[in-house]
């Protein structure tokens, strides 16, 4: 039996998946403005052994890691090398999947980037801001977790 560590709850639980031999794994990836250092590798070394540990107890891992491609440290570093955004970040990328098979690290199954989503991310950050879950400070807007009841809980028991 699989126990893990639960940082809600503070104890070591029982592995339960909420579907049937399917786990859902969502890993965040690096912010790939430059190429990904040892210690993004470590981090992915242990998602992948979680992943592998998964599969050898015989569940089917679906596992999707992000890559913030588009973020103010991407936009500077493409204007330093004087290169566009997306051509920075898809070099980073390649270099970051090239990187994995040296190290032989599993790929996710899925690998969205945040270029693909800024719409859908405008509309959420609307709505977290109506719904005054999110305020304003120096130009910026911060998530307010002390308004959300369930923050940290992932999905419902």
């Amino acid at each position: 039996m699989l126990t893990l560590y639960n940082s809600l709850t503070r104890t070591i639980e029982p592995f339960v998946p909420r579907e049937n031999r399917e786990v859902k794994m969502f890993t965040c990836g690096p912010s790939i403005y430059q190429r990904p250092h040892i210690g993004n590798y470590r981090t992915f070394l242990f998602e992948d052994i979680l992943q592998r540990y998964l599969g050898y107890l015989d569940y089917k891992v679906i596992r999707t890691l992000n890559f913030t491609d588009i973020e103010d440290k991407s936009i500077q570093e493409a204007k330093k090398h004087d290169v566009e955004v997306l051509e920075l970040t898809n070099r980073n990328a390649d270099v970051f999947f090239e990187d994995l098979k040296l190290l032989k690290i599993e790929p996710p199954t899925y690998n969205p980037k945040s270029s693909t989503s800024v719409d859908q991310a405008v509309f959420l950050i609307k709505e977290l801001l109506e719904k005054d879950h999110a305020y304003w400070y120096e130009g910026n807007v911060y998530f307010d977790p002390l308004t959300f009841k369930d923050f940290g809980k992932l999905f419902p028991p």
